[in-house]
């Protein structure tokens, strides 16, 4: 199974692939390689935008979670 990825790891994946880019000339390089690269970049932009989506609604869920056992223990205790 997969690792776990928090959102520093997903940053830090980010900002790696982004600063190789970068470094890219298209002038020095084969002009089908740097399309791929750039596809790639466009491929783990749309991955990083679904999963960091993902993991806002997964951290979301568990503070709703933990509202929800707040409120029980408080109901509980009135009742």
């Amino acid at each position: 199974m997969a690792k776990k990825m928090s959102v520093d790891t997903l940053l830090r994946r980010l900002q790696h692939e982004i600063n190789t880019i970068r470094k890219l000339k298209p002038e020095d390089m084969d002009q089908k390689i740097f399309k791929l690269y750039l596809e790639k970049a466009r491929v783990m932009g749309y991955l990083a935008s679904v999963m960091s989506q993902i993991i806002e609604k997964h951290e979301l869920e568990k503070r709703l979670e933990k509202l929800e056992e707040i409120i029980e223990k408080q109901w509980r205790g009135v009742a």
